[in-house]
């Protein structure tokens, strides 16, 4: 049985809730939670909320898309402890990592025991409007709340277009509604009224034969799978090969 769950890019850490407090149920479930994110402020909510189901909890501000920050947090994962590790990226969050590179990047990294969590959007015309509710708007101002930016001081804005071969994109800007100075790294940048910052794209899938495609072209097998109601939304389970 698993004794660790792992969050890659886990946010807030909502989502890997879940999943830690169905395993609570379980005898013998994960103790440990191990949690990664590149925004300081959503990684502190996701260590906290993971208080609440499990004995220990670490984080890593990061970036996973670096192979070597990618490695020292599986590493920190396994450390040592008896049994496989559960390594999650859910919300959709493979496909903000490159689906193309990040389950090939990963399966490197993780012991044939192990298990990788994984879901992804599917797309559709009803899509943008979907992506744009106060949820996803308030996980997209992570980044930007974390160099002190707020609804003050712009406004985000969402589109979508195709991407790669199976995927479609829905893209993020935040146009400044004032001359704005920020701090990132010890440097000061300076962001003009109106100008518009592009962010990270999130990325969703023509269909869940191409999501699983994916992950399968990396060397896993696919073991489980479940789809919502709707079709829009893939969860899966699988283990390297």
């Amino acid at each position: 049985m698993a004794r660790t769950l792992c969050g890659l890019g886990c946010g807030e850490g909502s989502k890997d809730a879940i999943l830690l407090e169905s395993f609570r149920a379980i005898q013998k479930g994960p103790l440990y939670y191990v949690g990664a994110d590149f925004s300081q402020a959503l990684l502190e909510l996701a260590l906290e909320e993971a208080k609440r189901h499990v004995l220990y909890v670490s984080g890593f501000k990061c970036d996973l898309t670096n192979d070597r920050q990618l490695q020292d947090v599986c590493d920190a994962a396994k450390n040592d402890r008896p049994g496989p590790v559960i390594f999650t990226t859910l919300g959709n969050t493979l496909g903000a990592f490159d689906p193309q590179q990040f389950a090939n990047r990963l399966r490197k990294h993780l012991r044939g025991d192990d298990w990788f969590i994984f879901d992804g959007e599917i797309f559709s015309s009803q899509t943008l409007a979907g992506y744009d509710n106060p949820t996803n708007r308030r996980f997209a101002w992570g980044p930007l709340t974390g160099v002190g930016l707020n609804e003050q001081d712009g406004v985000l804005q969402f589109s979508t277009a195709p991407a790669a071969d199976g995927l479609f994109a829905v893209t993020k800007h935040f146009v400044a509604s004032r001359d704005l100075r920020v701090n990132v790294g010890g440097e000061s940048i300076e962001i003009e009224r109106g100008e518009k910052l592009r962010m990270s794209n999130s990325i969703k899938y023509a269909s869940k034969s191409a999501l699983l495609a994916f992950v399968e072209r990396a060397g896993f097998e696919i073991k489980e799978h479940w789809e919502s109601s709707d079709g829009k939304f893939v969860l899966a389970c699988a283990n390297p090969l």
